[in-house]
């Protein structure tokens, strides 16, 4: 493997309108021929097409610069940044979020300032604000200069100068640029800021893991020749956002304050921080008086004050939360194996697409094909994990509406490769709960029709009973919303026939799918054999054709086939096999549908 001497590093989460702009400065950058570089985006779990953007640009990025897709499993700046200097290659790594605008020397201007300057570990760039909404400010308002810092605005002067410990002033994390070794031996794995969301009530993770790497005892400089533009939306100069911006900052001062203390030194400082904090608190008010109601940089400054007080209670409460979850935490190292496996399948496209078919057994004539679409995750020893080995740790770090959308965008391209080769084919995607309540899907979905050019009457979205019950309000609004444009919908996992009639008299689906519970062990369970009967009579009653799933014999058959249900589904029948292209029409490997078709004309002996 080459040597790559500097490593660009977009974090990103819901970027795919900003990054196209971060990309075409990075393309654009002089003075960079005498060393090798590279660009990493790092997707922080995004709900959008980042993906896909970084995909287009790859297809026209220069090969001497390796423009690469990194996927960061868990949300929060600090987990993306630890995922990019996992997978930088680079001695140095410049780390921009995808609101930030290099110079077009911004790369060749760190990386020589890395060499003529070997003892610094990590330094910032000069930062402007590029207020570019429409009816934005031409520059920064002269009442919020103060708190420029905050808004990652660092304007310095002209000459290089060291960040002395003693300030405690540090860079903010836009347009930083971090020795990838040094990052490695002074930054723990963890830290007390990550930021996850606004709810952490944590905000300055970077100043933490720059004051690492200052006391790990490397310099930290200010390089104003690094030129970054932030572009800060209308939105970030009003008063709640910027309210919400000093109360995370303030919250977090107790965490960076331990930082500079021994472990002697805490308990007799923290009176001291309190009091003196109470006394600037007390200035403050004196200074401004009735003011601050009206002063918006005073009242920020109040808020601020008051959260920095508040600080050390937020950190012993945290403390205090975390021993009571510790238990719960037992299966963390499956939970890590499992995430790096998703992770890599997204950067490596190594997730795979299977399909099981659904046979019709019921005395109307159907000519079509029905398939259940299914993913399988190949791991990086060429191992097939079956969902039940990942989905439950998808599930718990929030990844399972990126994995839906992979799910339909890569069905939605085989398709319209396929064109109209499949029309009398269903495809049932099943989705999750995160996806179903999430309020941006509708419109992502309606997109893929339009991108694709995919018939809606093929596809059926499948939903688990489980989730339908608790989601009622949002998972009518779906159907109702693509039931007029032609999708069909499954209601899948159905097991409690007394609960149906108070909800599917509210929801126009078109297919019952049966419990596999239920399913197995109907041949020799009169318990059994009652409940599918209610679940199909129910169904035939409202309309609705059922499948019984888990179907994985002959006996099995021919006791639903009696009992008057329209499909089947199960290993009896078919196994999932990869969807694959032939020529011009979706087929599956190896399938033993035929086979099966076969057998189920003469009846098995009892």
């Amino acid at each position: 493997m080459n040597r790559v001497d500097f490593t660009v590093a977009i974090h990103t989460y819901n970027g795919e309108t900003r990054l196209p702009d971060v990309l075409d400065r990075l393309k654009s950058q002089i003075n960079t021929e005498n060393f090798s570089w590279e660009v990493i985006v790092v997707d922080n779990n995004s709900t959008d097409m980042t993906a896909k953007v970084v995909e287009n640009y790859q297809a026209e990025w220069s090969k001497v610069i390796p423009l690469k897709y990194v996927f960061a499993p868990k949300k929060g700046v600090k987990f993306a940044r630890e995922r990019a200097v996992e997978k930088a290659r680079g001695e140095l790594i410049g780390f921009l979020n995808n609101d930030n605008l290099p110079d077009s020397e911004w790369v060749s201007q760190a990386y020589y300032f890395s060499k003529n300057n070997p003892q610094v570990g990590a330094f910032g760039s000069q930062i402007h604000g590029d207020f570019f909404e429409q009816n934005s400010e031409s520059k920064l308002p002269e009442n919020l200069k103060e708190i420029a810092c905050f808004l990652a605005i660092v304007e310095r002067g002209n000459q290089p100068h060291l960040y002395d410990s003693k300030h405690k002033i540090l860079p903010p994390s836009a347009g930083v640029v971090v020795r990838k070794q040094v990052w490695q031996q002074a930054v723990p794995k963890t830290l007390c800021l990550n930021h996850t969301d606004k709810v952490t009530e944590l905000a300055s993770e970077n100043l933490e893991v720059l004051r690492n790497i200052q006391q790990a005892g490397w310099e930290i400089w200010y390089n104003p020749a690094m030129v970054v533009y932030h572009k800060i939306a209308n939105s970030q100069l009003k008063r709640d956002y910027l309210l919400n911006l000093m109360r995370c900052v303030g919250l977090s001062r107790h965490g960076l304050r331990k930082m500079t203390l021994q472990s002697w030194q805490k308990s007799l400082a923290f009176p001291g921080y309190i009091g003196n904090d109470f006394r600037r608190l007390t200035l403050h008010s004196i200074k401004n008086g009735e003011s601050i109601k009206v002063d918006v940089l005073a009242h920020y400054q109040t808020e601020f004050f008051w959260k920095t007080i508040k600080s050390p209670l937020l950190f012993w409460y945290k403390q205090k939360k975390a021993k009571t979850k510790a238990p719960n935490y037992q299966s963390l190292p499956q939970d890590e194996y499992c995430l790096e496996q998703i992770a890599t399948a997204f950067e490596e496209k190594s997730f795979i697409l299977h399909a099981q078919n659904i046979l019709s057994i019921g005395d109307e004539d159907f000519h079509g094909k029905h398939l259940e679409i299914l993913l399988r995750l190949q791991d990086k020893t060429g191992n097939i994990m079956l969902p039940g080995e990942f989905i439950p740790t998808a599930e718990r770090y929030n990844l399972m509406r990126t994995i839906d959308q992979w799910v339909i965008v890569n069905l939605f391209t085989q398709l319209s490769q396929a064109a109209q080769s499949n029309s009398n084919c269903v495809y049932e995607i099943n989705l999750s709960a995160a996806s179903v309540n999430d309020e941006k899907f509708i419109k992502f979905l309606h997109q893929q029709f339009d991108i694709y050019e995919i018939s809606p009457e093929t596809i059926s979205l499948g939903i688990s009973e489980s989730i339908v019950i608790a989601n009622m309000k949002q998972v009518a609004k779906l159907i109702s919303v693509f039931k007029e444009i032609g999708c069909k919908f499954t209601l899948d996992h159905v097991g409690r026939a007394n609960l149906m009639p108070d909800y599917l008299k509210q929801l126009p689906i078109d297919y019952l799918k049966i419990d596999g519970r239920l399913v197995k062990g109907l041949t020799n369970n009169q318990e059994n054999i009652r409940g599918i009967e209610q679940i199909h009579n129910l169904g035939s009653k409202l309309g609705f054709k059922t499948i019984a799933e888990a179907v994985e014999n002959m006996r099995i058959i021919e006791f639903i086939k009696s009992l008057g249900i329209n499909y089947a589904q199960g290993y009896g029948i078919d196994y999932p096999q990869p969807l694959i292209l032939n020529g011009n029409k979706i087929k599956m490997e190896n399938s033993n549908l035929n086979t099966f078709n076969s057998q189920i004309i003469q009846p098995v002996a009892a």
